[in-house]
């Protein structure tokens, strides 16, 4: 039984969702219109593009894309990619990563809740969350685009004041060096996990990390027996 973490915030991409293939196919779909405007001597994104993109940008990534298109056609690539994405996800691309259930049945009878706090957009965190059937892993989710700005912290506050818990009953999981920062804003202990990415770089910025499903619940325990600590 865990001792002091009683709620346990995931963000979505890359670590609840297996996005890769998803991210890629709807981006090279939706770049096939722009083909004619795009120059000859620009390399088009490769398969890193959309994970790099978003560990750098979070789900605004596309602002980031350098391929010669001007604001106006950038914007339109933006709507074209978001409805791509949104049939597609539809269509059953993407999946949710193995071991997941298992884990999150685990730390359910050891006393800790589960909460997405998504970096993405509302309506890609409801198709997601309605085609793999999220509801029934997770007790709330958010997403930062409901914060405004798209403040992480922000929403990590408004998930833990829903559980009813403080920042030493919280750990926040994730993939992003802004992830955690925003986590450690509020005094929130963090685990890096890196099955799902292949630059392991940004992890090094959470507390602990676990680069395999099998490692993240002894990573768990370890943010546990430190929460304790701090407060005994």
């Amino acid at each position: 039984m865990l001792r002091q973490i009683r709620l346990l915030v995931f963000d979505l991409d890359y670590l609840i969702f297996d996005c890769a293939e998803l991210k890629m196919r709807a981006l090279r779909e939706s770049l096939i219109s722009f083909a004619d405007a795009i120059p000859h001597d620009v390399p088009l994104p490769g398969p890193l593009c959309a994970e790099e993109g978003f560990r750098d940008h979070g789900f605004r990534w596309m602002k980031s894309l350098e391929i010669g298109l001007d604001e106006e056609r950038m914007a339109q690539l933006e709507v074209s990619y978001r409805e791509h994405e949104q049939r597609l996800v539809a269509a059953g691309i993407g999946r949710i990563y193995s071991g997941l259930p298992e884990l999150l049945q685990l730390c359910g009878q050891n006393g800790a809740s589960a909460a997405i706090g998504a970096e993405a957009s509302r309506d890609y965190l409801l198709n997601v969350s309605d085609r793999h059937g999220l509801d029934s892993l997770f007790e709330l989710a958010y997403c930062t685009e409901e914060f405004g700005a798209g403040s992480a912290d922000e929403m990590v506050e408004e998930i833990m004041r829903r559980a009813e818990v403080n920042p030493s009953e919280t750990l926040a999981l994730g993939t992003r060096l802004d992830y955690f920062q925003a986590a450690h804003n509020i005094d929130v202990l963090t685990i890096g996990c890196g099955w799902g990415v292949h630059g392991h770089e940004p992890l090094r910025a959470a507390d602990l990390q676990a680069f395999t499903m099998a490692q993240v619940y002894s990573a768990i325990e370890r943010a546990d027996a430190i929460a304790s600590r701090y407060l005994s």
